[in-house]
């Protein structure tokens, strides 16, 4: 008499669970990247509303410096980011400087990788050029 398979072998659920890992592994490193861009897109946004603040708090030659979480009246920092500020060198107010303190190390890559055009980013100090000031 011939004896019929019913189920699946070992071998076939080993496979399975397999692509399954795989899929789940390449899963998790595409969400994190996400992750650690939307937090650096978060803190660019954050340092560009800081600059348009600082900027129209100015006499229109300068602008205010010194912690944006002051300049924007208390508003958390995003992104893990444990300080953001205008420095002392952003006296020119069509080029301020705005240094990040505290982000991940990938965060602050995530930030280099979106650097370009109309912001100059360089570990964790992000440089606005030509900005066009508040009117």
């Amino acid at each position: 008499m011939k004896k019929t398979e019913a189920g699946r072998s070992m071998i076939e659920m080993l496979g399975v669970l397999a692509i399954i890992g795989v899929l789940s592994i390449g899963g998790l490193a595409g969400y994190t990247m996400a992750m650690n861009r939307h937090r650096a897109n978060t803190i660019l946004d954050y340092a560009s509303r800081c600059v348009v603040v600082a900027q129209t708090n100015g006499d229109g030659s300068t602008m205010d410096t010194g912690s944006c979480q002051t300049i924007l009246d208390g508003e958390t920092l995003p992104g893990g980011a444990t300080g953001i500020e205008i420095t002392s060198d952003a006296t020119e107010v069509d080029q301020p400087v705005v240094t990040v303190t505290g982000a991940s190390e990938k965060v602050l890559e995530a930030m280099d990788n979106r650097s370009g055009g109309t912001v100059e980013i360089d570990n964790g100090v992000i440089t606005f050029n030509s900005y066009s000031s508040a009117t």
